[in-house]
C-alpha cells in the first residue's frame, strides 16, 4: 500500500480529505465513481486493512500450518495456563 502524508498535498484537497472523517468523500470523473474517501475511525475500514496487511496474513497462514501439524491448544487449556499464572502474579 503507498502512503502519501496529508501535509504534502495542496490546501484544498487536505481539507476535502479531511471532511471524510464525518462522512465518505465520493470522487468522481465525468461523472463516473473512481474513489472513495473514508476515515480510518469507520471499524469496517479499519478491519479491511488489516484483514490485507502482510504481518496479519503471515500470523494466519502460520497458525493454518501449526494446525495441520497438529500443534494446537484447545482454548480451555490456554485459559487454565493463564489463570494459573495470573494467580501466581497476585
Amino acid at each position: 500500500m503507498r502512503m502519501i502524508e496529508l501535509d504534502t498535498l495542496d490546501t484544498q484537497l487536505q481539507d476535502r480529505i479531511r471532511a471524510a472523517v464525518a462522512e465518505p468523500v465520493l470522487i468522481t470523473e465525468k461523472t463516473h465513481p473512481v474513489l472513495v474517501i473514508r476515515s480510518l475511525l469507520d471499524d469496517d475500514v479499519a478491519d479491511d486493512l488489516i484483514a490485507r496487511h502482510p504481518a496479519f496474513l503471515e500470523t494466519i497462514r502460520r497458525a493454518r500450518q501449526q494446525k495441520a501439524a497438529g500443534r494446537v491448544r484447545r482454548l480451555e487449556e490456554v485459559r487454565q495456563k493463564y489463570e494459573v499464572d495470573e494467580a501466581a502474579n497476585r
